[in-house]
């Protein structure tokens, strides 16, 4: 049973090939053998991620991730090695045995699985169900096609409060898996259910691989429960979906954005609706809260430059100054469009096509300049005073904004200031000083320090090179693990991480079970391990002479298992005032040594 269970471990892996399950998440180029792109697991500012498709691998370059496919969904899903296989498994269209599972297992896998089930649900109702007649007649009054309907998954949600109760209870799907994903809640009153969403047209939210992880609901106008809540429901936080993490439209939108360098941010599910079905697909949405540096990272990932949209009457001072903070602390082209009219996306592009939208997007400006553009125009014409408050306007969110590390860090805050002082006409030394004294200030009134779960992390000692070696030549040679075990236990290992690798591999050995890594990843439930792993193994099959090395490794650890005993000898030879004694303690010694 372990050999079947390795040998699907295997068959997983070589069904989902790297490139493609990195490049769903990971806008890749080809870099002569290997792909290239920005790394998913820190602030990359240029693209330090290796895949490499011959040996299955990954590799960041910057802050040293390394793995397999299996790692990368582990790190990037933030899930079990359990749960990332079988989230490969379902990917390749491979069935994997619920041994033990029931309606009550809540893994990630099963989660999606219910979002993709209920999401199949609203889209018939939506298609099909004679309740849905307002709602195919709002989309179509929004001017959105069938095409866009199918191919976004549009769905509805009636009215009754129990419609999609009663649809689980008929097809058996766990009502606890369908709470936890945010669907259903328990009634207060009594027992029983009662859906979340009702008389709402519903937007599949997906994230960057196209798998729904939760729902946007827009009560129809006609409603009379339109009263009683907001016009926009999201779906609440659940181990799937974050409001603050997720883009709606960028599985969608991502192969366009790195053609075309850019990925622009709009306001509303039906903007990027219509924007995609007007031929403008590098368009996403927020979940209706500020952009953040997280959305700023993940947007990175598929484009270097984003674009915030804002309608003519839009972009409050709020947004606008977010925007410049962003953009004066992070490695990023952050650019602001502004559209014609008063005018948002979807109006736009209905009653004029796709023309002015593009143009907008097309002349965007970035944010230092649309901030200098908009206190100039307020405060310019007011002479003298005017001027120094449009000055501090700027500098105020600049001394707010977190500093930009290192010599990019260093060339951006030139380079604002020197635009500044050009467009104010005023001395850089002179921009520089009020920058520095605006800062003073704020840190004097209690700048917000780093908190406490970002400090860097404290350095690990190294493992010791003879460990290190040790594992390099069992995971790369499973048939040396009983020499192996014969000579080394695995309290004889110093390093952590190593000793429950090399336990790992005895266990197996034990139990008749080929010791390969592929047998033991079940067993290490830290994907960081498991890297560490991979990487030994990687080291291990470029050993010439793995024979020799495991030979020179054992006898360093006999050497080391001899050192205390030798230490012993010699101090009682240094204190034996008995030539008996001390002939005696001397011959021992060259016995050991």
């Amino acid at each position: 049973m372990a050999d079947d269970r390795v040998a699907l471990v295997k068959t997983i892996k070589e069904a989902n090939d790297i490139v493609d399950v990195v490049g769903a998440c990971v806008a890749l180029r080809p870099a002569g053998q290997t792909y290239k792109g920005l790394c998913p697991f820190h602030d990359d500012s240029r693209p330090s991620f290796d895949v490499d498709p011959r040996r299955q691998r990954y590799r960041c370059w910057a802050c040293g991730k390394y793995g397999d496919v299996i790692t990368f969904v582990q790190e990037f899903e933030r899930v079990d090695f359990r749960e990332a296989l079988e989230l490969l498994a379902r990917r390749a269209g491979i069935t994997l045995e619920k041994k033990g599972a029931s309606p009550h297992n809540q893994g990630r896998a099963l989660m999606l699985e219910v979002v993709r089930w209920a999401a199949e649900q609203f889209h018939q109702c939506l298609l099909d169900a004679p309740q849905a007649e307002a709602a195919r007649q709002y989309l179509g009054e929004r001017r959105l096609t069938g095409d866009t309907v199918r191919r976004w998954q549009l769905g509805f949600a009636p009215p009754s409060g129990n419609w999609l109760v009663q649809r689980a209870g008929q097809a058996r799907v766990a009502f606890d898996l369908l709470e936890k994903v945010g669907l259903i809640a328990r009634r207060q009153e009594g027992e029983g259910h009662y859906d979340r969403f009702r008389d709402r047209v519903m937007f599949p939210i997906r994230d960057a691989r196209g798998q729904a992880v939760g729902f946007g609901g827009r009560i129809l106008p006609t409603s009379p429960l339109s009263a009683r809540g907001p016009k926009y429901y999201n779906s609440s936080e659940t181990p799937l979906f974050s409001k603050s993490e997720l883009l709606y439209g960028l599985d969608q939108a991502k192969q366009a954005a790195a053609k075309d360098g850019y990925l622009a941010v709009v306001e509303g599910y039906t903007d990027v609706l219509m924007a995609h079905q007007h031929g403008v697909r590098p368009v996403v949405a927020t979940m209706g809260t500020a952009l953040n540096a997280r959305y700023v990272a993940q947007l990175r990932r598929f484009a270097p430059r984003v674009v915030l949209v804002f309608d003519a009457d839009d972009g409050g001072e709020a947004g606008v100054d977010r925007a410049l903070e962003i953009f004066a602390s992070q490695e990023v082209d952050l650019a602001i469009a502004t559209l014609p009219d008063g005018m948002d996306p979807c109006d736009l592009l209905v009653a004029r096509g796709p023309g002015p939208f593009q143009a907008a997007l097309a002349g965007a400006v970035d944010a230092l300049e649309f901030k200098l553009n908009r206190v100039l125009a307020r405060e310019g014409g007011h002479g003298v005073e005017g001027r120094r408050r449009a000055v501090d306007a700027v500098l105020a969110i600049i001394a707010l904004a977190p500093e930009l590390p290192g010599q990019a860090g260093a060339v951006k805050r030139q380079l604002m200031v020197s635009r500044i002082a050009q467009r104010l006409a005023l001395k850089e030394e002179t921009i520089w000083a009020r920058l520095e004294e605006l800062r003073q200030a704020r840190q004097r009134g209690g700048a917000r320090g780093r908190p406490a779960d970002e400090e860097p992390p404290a350095r690990k000692a190294p493992a010791p090179r003879v460990e290190r070696e040790l594992l390099q030549v069992l995971l790369a040679e499973p048939g040396m693990v009983p020499q192996a075990a014969a000579e080394v236990a695995p309290e004889h290992l110093t390093h952590p991480g190593l000793r429950k690798l090399l336990e790992g591999l005895y266990r197996l050995q034990a139990a008749g079970v080929a010791p390969e890594l592929d047998a033991l990843r079940p067993q290490i439930d830290n994907p960081a391990l498991a890297a560490c792993a991979l990487q030994l193994q990687e080291v291990g099959r470029l050993a010439p002479d793995r024979a020799a090395l495991l030979r020179q490794v054992l006898a360093e650890f006999r050497n080391r298992r001899l050192q205390p005993v030798k230490q012993e000898l010699h101090n009682q030879l240094h204190a034996a005032d008995d030539h008996a004694q001390a002939v005696e303690l001397l011959r021992r010694l060259q016995s050991q040594t």
